[in-house]
């Protein structure tokens, strides 16, 4: 790897998201509920703890003084400036059904920022997507670069993400989306925020949104989609503040798209109909 100032993050980044990739790829045919957190249909499997484990030894060994916010265990310590923000499973309900649409994803952020991001997606092409803030985005080590910079929302696939346990209220969320529906190519829901945040950059999407993201579902991913020369920023168009709290919890409403046209116009619709 070229050398760079977050050159030794990344490569711990990339070598524990490929470990814990592999690890989730070999145990998914016995994918079993380990954990259950807010709900029934909110757990963590057995592999979403096994997979968190080598990632936070592999950060421990390397960087033992840095802090680690992880989904599954909110492991953290003390570590001032430098923090690193784990989703060692995305996309808990695909895996544990057999799907393919799940990632792992590492961020590491400097003064609040992140400047590394990782998310591997090992049974959809076995693909790595890379970013170092200033560094560029890459994807199997070739660089990402938004194609198509005119390409407006009619002609784009969008994907969302919203609750999906039951006794959700899901009438805002419906309306959104049949709002969406009628401008854009057609609207995915497809289980995974690293995941989908990643194809925007890779202009597989032309715009991600959801509400009630947590740092670890977006840190990684929207620093990819950035580099690449995309935009992500609140569904209001505020600026994305990653470690913004609602109450006493994270609470992120995120808008990843390929272009300002693209962004501008989902921001009007969201507008409209985004009231949660």
């Amino acid at each position: 790897m070229k050398e760079t100032p977050f050159l030794h993050e990344r490569q711990v980044a990339v070598a524990a998201a490929r470990r814990a990739g592999a690890y989730l790829r070999a145990n998914q045919h016995q994918a079993a509920i380990a954990q259950i957190k807010s709900g029934p249909h909110d757990y963590a499997t057995a592999q979403d703890l096994g997979a968190e484990k080598l990632i936070l030894d592999a950060i421990r060994e390397r960087f033992p003084d840095d802090a680690i916010l992880s989904e599954e265990s909110y492991a953290q310590q003390s570590g001032g400036e430098r923090l690193w923000v784990v989703d060692p499973l995305d996309g808990t309900r695909n895996y544990a059904n057999g799907l393919p649409h799940f990632a792992v994803s590492i961020a590491f952020c400097y003064r609040a920022q992140a400047v590394v991001g990782v998310v591997y997606v090992p049974c959809e092409g076995d693909e790595l997507f890379c970013a170092e803030r200033d560094g560029g985005a890459f994807l199997n080590e070739r660089p990402l670069q938004m194609a198509s910079p005119s390409k407006s929302l009619s002609a784009s696939l969008v994907a969302t993400g919203f609750a999906y346990y039951q006794g959700a209220a899901l009438g805002p969320h419906v309306a959104t989306l049949e709002t969406v529906m009628n401008v854009a190519t057609d609207v995915l829901r497809l289980g995974s925020a690293a995941t989908d945040i990643s194809y925007v950059a890779a202009g597989r999407l032309g715009a991600y949104y959801e509400s009630g993201l947590k740092p670890w579902d977006v840190a990684a991913a929207a620093l990819i989609v950035q580099e690449a020369g995309g935009i992500v920023c609140e569904t209001s168009g505020q600026a994305l503040d990653l470690f913004a709290r609602n109450g006493a919890t994270f609470s992120l409403n995120v808008l990843a798209a390929k272009n300002a046209d693209i962004q501008r116009q989902l921001i009007n619709l969201l507008a409209t109909r985004y009231t949660i």
